[in-house]
């Protein structure tokens, strides 16, 4: 049994192979979305062992908190199945935690091969991660002790993410609740994957939909900040898209504040 554990969130695979596309190099649970049930354990050649979970559900949420459930690694690191590790990364999970060891949370860097969304600057350096900036990661990059996971009792939303009502978010919330339970998060710069990104499961472009889902993200993430967040977001978006200006993306994203306050 390796000490890290590579937690998939992936969709219609029949078998191991993705162990390979993946160039994982640890145990692994492929959380695997599909049109049956059935669940089988491969042990790789390394002495690895991979356990595809395949469910008929739908929704990002639902996937990881099912990988969740079985993981048992000593270290769990979140991935897609658009990710390519690199050689050795679980000697940098392990290390990280080493230069760190009061932390939770380890949030890594991952190389991008092309984006749907706007970049975000990068730091060179590790540091600690805080509430205020911590929605800007997703939980691919995302390492946690599986003893916090458990001590906190985490879990991943099942209304946001790919599959899900509303666009994305459900890995947003997650870091959230973690800092929520007081747990400790650090920014790696190492990179551990490579992200191919060949299609969203959620990103369909800029629309109003999209605006409208993170006014509800936001006013769900951070009640009592939303009004100062919704101007913050705004700007920063501002430049995204020609068809969407710094008052529409207010205006949509309000809207999605009363959708949220109603539902």
């Amino acid at each position: 049994m390796s000490c890290v554990e590579v937690l998939v969130a992936c969709m219609h695979q029949e078998d191991d192979s993705l162990y390979r596309e993946m160039n994982l190099q640890t145990d692994a649970i492929l959380a695997n979305q599909c049109d049956a049930y059935f669940y089988k354990e491969y042990t790789q050649p390394d002495g690895n062992r991979v356990k595809l979970i395949s469910t008929a559900d739908r929704g990002v949420g639902r996937n990881r908190n099912k990988a969740l459930m079985h993981a048992s690694g000593q270290y769990l690191l979140f991935s897609d199945q658009d990710m390519i590790y690199v050689d050795g990364y679980e000697r940098l999970v392990i290390d990280a935690f080493a230069q760190r060891p009061d932390a939770d949370l380890i949030i890594f860097n991952l190389e991008y091969l092309n984006r749907f969304t706007q970049g975000r600057k990068e730091y060179t350096k590790f540091r600690r991660i805080h509430i205020w900036n911590c929605m800007r990661y997703g939980t691919a990059r995302v390492a946690m002790r599986k003893s916090a996971v458990d001590k906190a009792c985490l879990s991943f939303s099942v209304l946001y993410g790919g599959g899900a009502k509303y666009g994305s978010g459900e890995d947003s919330l997650f870091i959230r609740d973690a800092f929520r339970k007081g747990l400790k998060t650090y920014y790696c710069p190492s990179i551990i994957a490579k992200v191919k990104q060949e299609e969203s499961s959620w990103f369909r472009g800029y629309t109003d939909k999209y605006f409208i889902d993170k006014g509800i993200l936001i006013a769900n993430a951070f009640p009592k900040m939303k009004s100062m967040l919704v101007y913050y977001f705004a700007y920063r978006m501002r430049n995204a898209s020609e068809e969407y200006g710094f008052s529409q993306i207010c205006k949509l994203m309000k809207h999605g504040f009363e959708e949220f306050k109603k539902k």
